[in-house]
């Protein structure tokens, strides 16, 4: 096996990922989510990622194998999916495996609470390594169900590259969430957050 590039060798704050979902971007999709959010954006379907400590550390050239496993196993895997947590915090690690998996023939989206505005001020080099943004704060009050892959009303969705295009009749379908368990018998919900879901998960938290 060969050394790792410098890039490579870059560790990721891993929370946990899926192999392959639909609910999480267009197409087939690995779907990571990183740990750590200082956002912290109130009502997140997520506020276990919040904290920025360590748990699962992983370097890129290591997850990118992963991730050309998976497609191995998989040819119908059309790219990765950056989630949180808050990737842009970790994004010097994430620009480089997302420049691995463009090369790779792979396409990215990322999800940020900041704007894209405010990203490409401060020279964030995730943003050019991605296919697809959607940025801005989740704002509770302006929780949506109509938009794909969008929780509120204030989030954009920017198509930086032509791999995909906004008449896509993929970004028009209907939000839907998938039930996953894991290898330690733990639920997972991936995709959008179904208020039915949400109440289903609080009752069961609830019980005796």
């Amino acid at each position: 096996m060969t050394a790792p590039t410098e890039d490579g060798a870059l560790v990721i704050n891993l929370a946990s990922s899926i192999d392959a979902t639909e609910a999480e971007g267009p197409g087939l999709r690995y779907a990571l989510w990183v740990q750590g959010c200082s956002i912290r954006c109130p009502g997140c379907c997520n506020p276990h990622l919040f904290h920025a400590r360590p748990n699962r550390l992983v370097t890129v050239d290591e997850l990118l194998g992963r991730i050309l496993a998976s497609r191995a196993r998989r040819p119908a895997l059309e790219g990765i999916t950056l989630l949180g947590g808050e990737p842009f915090e970790q994004d010097v690690p994430l620009a480089a495996l997302a420049r691995k998996a463009r090369a790779a023939g792979l396409t990215v989206m990322t999800f940020t609470g900041h704007l894209r505005e405010e990203l490409e001020a401060r020279g964030s080099p995730l943003v050019p390594a991605s296919d697809l943004l959607v940025d801005g704060r989740y704002v509770e009050a302006l929780r949506t169900t109509k938009v794909r892959f969008v929780g509120s009303t204030n989030q954009r969705m920017h198509f930086l590259t032509d791999a995909y295009r906004e008449d896509d009749p993929r970004f028009a379908a209907p939000n839907h969430a998938e039930l996953r368990m894991n290898a330690e018998g733990e639920i997972q919900m991936v995709g959008f957050p179904f208020d039915k879901i949400l109440a289903e998960f609080r009752d069961r938290r609830r019980e005796p």
